[in-house]
């Protein structure tokens, strides 16, 4: 009987140290996360990073034609149903970086300043796989709207033309470390598509509706922090 008492005792050490041994050995990314805010609420985000044109912008003339590149800043807010499932609005104003031909039109034409800007916004729904894990992967799907302008200014003048269109999609991918009980963090990649409709220029005789329309293509890396309310 003691013998048996001895055995049981050697199998119940064995098996609690084994069980501690394959919890040191979890992936860190599968442990579960610092607690988080309540399962629903409102999630309130912010996105910095670097975007790069792509297609046409009407016909055969291409986005980089007007910019080589574009530094975009975003603010997302809206609501998580579930610690999985969230859908809100968004936007986004990208400070753009005109091309070289661009530049070279700018100062062929005597402007002493020349700028772009993008600015896109929408609606979005983003699915977060393993919400409870210290890193926790989304994917995303948005439309939205998207203004291109141009400004020109010198001499006590300055003109500005835009091009206008629906983003038929966005994209996005990215995952989240959570810091503390209500901050994550982490880094995205967005690909969004559209193409432009309509043309606003300081001529009336442009303004209208762009007849050779062009699909055109935005690809954007960041980091986004978000707030969980």
């Amino acid at each position: 009987m003691k013998r048996l008492c001895v055995v049981l005792f050697l199998a119940v050490g064995i098996l609690s140290a084994g069980r501690a041994s394959a919890q040191q050995g979890v992936d860190p990314f599968l442990k579960s996360a610092p607690p988080g805010p309540p399962e629903s609420g409102v999630s309130i985000g912010l996105s910095v990073g670097y975007a790069l044109p792509m297609g046409n912008v009407s016909g055969s003339q291409p986005m980089s034609d007007l910019f080589s590149g574009a530094l975009p800043l975003q603010l997302d807010v809206g609501w998580r149903f579930t610690p999985n499932l969230y859908a809100g609005a968004f936007f986004q104003y990208s400070f753009g970086f005109l091309s070289s031909l661009q530049n070279a039109a700018c100062t062929a034409n005597g402007w002493t300043s020349c700028t772009g800007g993008d600015m896109q916004f929408g609606l979005d729904f983003v699915y977060t796989f393993l919400p409870y894990a210290t890193f926790a992967p989304y994917v995303g799907l948005g439309v939205g709207w998207e203004i291109a302008t141009l400004s020109y200014s010198g001499s006590n003048q300055s003109i500005s033309e835009s091009v206008s269109g629906f983003q038929f999609a966005r994209i996005l991918v990215g995952g989240d470390f959570r810091v503390g009980s209500a901050f994550r963090v982490g880094p995205f990649v967005n690909f969004s598509l559209g193409q432009f409709s309509s043309l606003s220029s300081p001529d009336p005789a442009a303004n209208g509706t762009i007849a050779n329309k062009a699909l055109h293509e935005w690809l954007q890396f960041g980091i986004k922090g978000t707030v969980d309310l």
